[in-house]
């Protein structure tokens, strides 16, 4: 995982410094050096950085009062400066480290793996909590016939797909809606339901029988196939057969 720094110091010596350390760690990418807040303010408010290394003392807006005054989202900061005495202050506004100028490559490898553990737990509990929304979800909407029609995710048999069409094969009906397939595995509690054919999407708990290269399902007096590059899978998830 690639984090993208930027580095905002007033004095060259020490944005330099900052610059030769960062490169030499192959997943961290200086996206931007600037001398004051305001003028790394648009590429901050962009939404492609991650980490800053922000110093205090500046002739235009201080650090602190930079952070104050703009909310940084979804932005981790390292404060770099030569006064150890805004360091309550700092972590008071949630910065994650406070490098105390001149500081060494040892110090500064400790921040960048404070910034590698915070971005893993955030992305990780991003990673959880989307996936227990989508496995919590107890209906969705599909659009069919002019209408918007609530459907219960358990009552879905199976989805066929038919190019740009797909036909959701339910408990008491059957809907034609302009979608992808695609789009709907990204879409559809994956412990709930599995691709087993390019053409077709199989509610897990509905599958009753393996036959050769077919599904029985238990609810439906069709068959869904499965395809060639599907079968393993298939196999041993719903069968725990290698």
């Amino acid at each position: 995982m690639k984090i993208r720094c930027v580095i905002i110091d007033d004095e060259f010596p020490a944005r330099a410094l900052l610059k030769d350390y960062i490169e030499r760690f192959p997943h961290l990418e200086l996206t931007g050096s600037f001398k004051s807040p305001l003028e790394a303010l648009p590429l901050l408010q962009s939404g492609g950085v991650d980490l800053v290394f922000l110093d205090i003392q500046m002739p235009e807006i201080s650090g602190m009062d930079f952070l104050k005054a703009f909310h940084l989202k979804n932005i981790l900061v390292v404060i770099t400066s030569a006064y150890p005495e805004y360091a309550l202050e700092g972590y008071q506004l949630d910065v994650i480290d406070y490098l105390l100028k001149p500081f060494a490559f040892e110090r500064f490898v400790q921040s960048v793996q404070k910034a590698g553990d915070r971005l893993h737990q955030r992305n990780s509990d991003s990673s959880t909590t989307a996936t227990a929304f989508a496995e919590s979800r107890e209906f969705i909407v599909v659009k069919a016939d002019h209408k918007s029609y609530r459907v219960n995710v358990a009552d879905i048999l199976f989805i066929e797909g038919m190019r740009e069409y797909v036909t959701f094969h339910c408990l008491n009906q059957k809907l034609v809606a302009l979608e992808s397939l695609k789009n709907l595995v990204e879409q559809l509690p994956a412990g709930l339901f599995m691709r087993v054919h390019k053409s077709y999407i199989v509610n897990r708990q509905q599958v009753k029988a393996l036959y050769g290269n077919q599904l029985q399902l238990h609810n439906s007096d069709k068959t869904v196939p499965i395809g060639q590059s599907y079968r393993d899978e298939v196999r041993k998830e719903l069968f725990n057969l290698n």
